[in-house]
């Protein structure tokens, strides 16, 4: 194979499997706190590396939906069930997130 094609493959690898840099989530964070956008909450919920602590995400989301045990962030639009769309990240005993999901919350 072809020495150039292998070292451009592990580059597209690579980069690929690179998380999101704190500048990248800050970014989709502030379009969040500005528009309220699903898209933007959709890349932090996406790109939010695993354990963060609950300080973090307010830092890149702004308040929270504080519901003791998992912190919620909407955005403006109604699912298909009738509820608010939005994010849930769950908080463990420890103070670190350890789920984090998008979509409708019906409860």
């Amino acid at each position: 194979m072809n020495r150039t094609f292998v070292l451009l493959m592990v580059t597209v690898i690579y980069t690929a499997c690179t998380p999101a840099s704190n500048d990248s989530l800050a970014e989709q964070g502030s379009a969040y706190q500005m528009t309220q956008s699903f898209e933007a909450l959709q890349y932090v919920v996406d790109n939010l590396p695993e354990g963060s602590d609950t300080s973090f995400v307010k830092a890149i989301l702004g308040e929270p939906i504080d519901m003791g045990f998992d912190y919620r962030y909407l955005v403006d639009s109604i699912g298909p069930n009738g509820c608010a769309v939005g994010a849930v990240f769950h908080i463990d005993d420890r103070g670190m997130i350890d789920q984090k999901w998008t979509g409708e919350i019906c409860e």
